[in-house]
């Protein structure tokens, strides 16, 4: 019955997203406490970013990791596969600093209908420009769970290098491992931020694989570059029921012009132009149902509690 229960919440709360079926059906009996944490140095919100070998990275802001991104030696490279952009798992380093990170270089368009993540829209494209646009516009709504993203040339390619994720797992092997998260009220509003998220920058290809869950049960999101749709509607509105207070609040205070500025870099004025029509249509939505069932029915402040291991 426990089990049920659960199931239910979560098919309630993750809405439209893909892999929400997947999880609701999980019913472990035993809920395996987190591996341990690595030891890291603190950034952004709490943040802990590592090398390849745990130790804490000397980073103190998003800033100084994503001149990093940008200008470190590229040591290794290691071509990753289970997708379908096949990107590159890349080893960094400069002044005796060490990090992995993720290069992307897909740029493919269409101007015809395609199928899987393009198959209901004209002018597709996927591209790596997304990931650090992903990056820019989380960071402007309050969200902390992209990780820093930029531009980056490499091996006369054009591209997005991202800082990797270490001890960490996808949802598809914590599926794989019959995991749930031990807080289920926290893991179900991170859900909810994410189906929020990815309803604004109509994000067609949130799957199992591009979310990923550190050891205290923080999701992450990755892979951006089916995202920024010239779609200026909602994809699945009646998906969209609560929101987090502080991402509503910076959604609603969002300056127009000084978005604009800060991502026209990544994104042309039809993305742009549709992107300011999905967000007039979300607080739409949201000042809609805060009428009907009141404010503390549909907005919720999401504290993040790191779980012990």
């Amino acid at each position: 019955m426990i089990g049920r229960r659960r199931s239910l919440a979560l098919m309630l709360v993750a809405g439209a997203l893909a892999f929400a079926g997947a999880l609701a059906a999980q019913q472990p009996a035993v809920t395996p406490a987190p591996e341990p944490r690595a030891e890291a140095g603190e950034s952004r919100g709490g943040v802990r970013w590592t090398d390849p070998d745990g130790q804490p990275l000397p980073f103190r802001s998003d800033e100084e990791l994503i001149a990093f991104l940008a200008t470190a030696e590229v040591k290794s490279e290691k071509r990753l596969s289970g997708g379908v952009t096949f990107p590159t798992k890349i080893l960094l380093e400069k002044d005796g600093v060490r990090a992995d990170a993720i290069f992307r270089d897909v740029n493919e368009e269409s101007s015809m209908p395609t199928f899987g993540g393009g198959r209901d829209s004209l002018n597709f494209r996927d591209s790596y420009i997304y990931e650090p646009a992903a990056y820019k516009l989380s960071r402007m709504l309050g969200l902390d769970n992209v990780p820093p993203a930029t531009l980056r040339k490499w091996k006369n390619k054009n591209g997005s290098v991202q800082i990797w994720v270490e001890h960490a797992m996808t949802d598809k092997e914590m599926r794989q491992k019959s995991l749930v998260a031990p807080d289920l009220k926290s893991w179900n509003k991170q859900l909810q931020m994410i189906n929020t998220f990815d309803a604004l920058i109509y994000n067609t290809d949130r799957n199992s694989g591009n979310l990923i869950i550190t050891p205290d049960w923080k999701i992450w999101m990755i892979d951006h570059t089916r995202a920024f749709r010239r779609i200026p509607n909602l994809q699945r509105p009646e998906s969209i029921n609560q929101c987090e207070r502080g991402f509503y609040q910076k959604l609603k205070g969002l300056d127009e012009a000084s978005a604009r500025k800060q991502l026209k870099e990544d994104l042309s004025a039809y993305e742009l132009d549709a992107l300011f029509k999905r967000r007039a249509l979300l607080l739409e939505r949201l000042d809609k149902l805060i009428a009907e069932s009141g404010e503390d029915k549909v907005l919720y402040t999401y504290t993040e509690e790191q779980t012990a291991p």
